[in-house]
């Protein structure tokens, strides 16, 4: 049986010219498909689709966007070169023909949140879709957060937005061998990490995480001075290549490489976000950079069956 949530989707924040033609150490390791122009024209994006029914959106803000257009957006504020967010979503069970069966499970989890009593809660999904060259409509509803009762520093990529399918989910998310096949031999998700400097609002957050998995974390201490919560996920086709999990991570600077404490100049982020890959292939990392001053790495594990 699936389970509950699934991870849906990883956003890639990217200047609109390296949208257009992404830089090679990224569409040499990836196929990136055309994607669409979002509702509301201020935004378009490319897709890189995964065996495993997970995505990274590679999302940019179209050229001639004013400043104030810009910052009225929920991402307009968040900084070029590097991952800003991520989705979860609910997956139907086949014999469900409610298109709805989603959405109303999410109010369960609604609630579940709410109470954790962290201040945190999620709005009602809210329909919105993607205009592709055909003319054709991508349809989904997203589910953000509320902030009204947290008590704290806030970043809007301190927790995952949900997005629910009003259009089939294979016309979004378009799985064939074709669209699947990457040079980097990647199949899927392994991790997703979210690095947060705040200790208090780590420890915070810990809770909040637990509702949302409905489980409890794992605290681990994978070297001397980091400090992690893992909880286990799951992704759509959440049965093929391994396990999947969530961390939750203080963020020092021994929770980064030397080259990725350079290219920052030796600061430790706020907030940061990293990607952990199965591949076919050997272990690797792809790296590059979409703008001075911040490094992504993708660390790329062999799956289970490798």
């Amino acid at each position: 049986m699936a389970p509950e949530s699934v991870f849906d989707h990883v956003i890639l924040l990217v200047p609109h010219k390296q949208l257009v033609s992404p830089p090679q150490w990224l569409s040499g390791a990836f196929t990136i498909l055309d994607g669409g122009v979002h509702e509301g024209g201020l935004t378009e994006n490319k897709l890189i689709v995964l065996e495993d029914g997970i995505y990274l959106e590679l999302i940019a803000f179209v050229d001639g966007v004013s400043s104030q257009d810009r910052a009225m957006h929920p991402w307009g504020k968040q900084p070029e070169g590097q991952i800003i967010h991520w989705a979860h979503t609910i997956l139907s069970h086949e014999e469900d023909q409610d298109s709805d069966t989603s959405e109303q499970k999410f109010s369960a989890i609604q609630a579940r949140i709410e109470d954790a009593k962290v201040g945190i809660k999620y709005f009602d999904p809210d329909p919105g879709f993607r205009t592709m060259a055909d003319g054709s409509k991508r349809v989904w509803a997203n589910a953000i957060p509320n902030f009204d009762d947290y008590k704290g520093p806030v970043w809007i990529n301190q927790q995952p937005f949900w997005t629910f399918d009003r259009t089939p989910r294979s016309l979004r998310v378009p799985v064939t061998p074709e669209n699947t096949s990457h040079a980097s031999g990647v199949v899927g998700v392994a991790a997703i990490s979210l690095y947060i400097k705040d200790e208090k609002t780590v420890e915070k957050m810990v809770p909040f995480y637990n509702a949302v998995f409905n489980d409890s974390a794992v605290k681990e201490t994978p070297s001397d001075n980091v400090m992690r919560y893992r909880w286990d996920a799951a992704a759509p086709a959440h049965e093929k290549f391994g396990k999947r999990y969530f961390f939750l991570c203080h963020a020092v600077e021994d929770a980064f490489t030397e080259e990725e404490m350079a290219e920052a100049g030796g600061i430790v982020p706020d907030i940061f976000i990293k990607l952990s890959l199965y591949t076919r292939g050997e272990a690797e990392t792809v790296k590059g950079r979409f703008v001075k001053g911040t490094l992504i790495t993708f660390e790329l594990l062999p799956t289970a069956a490798s």
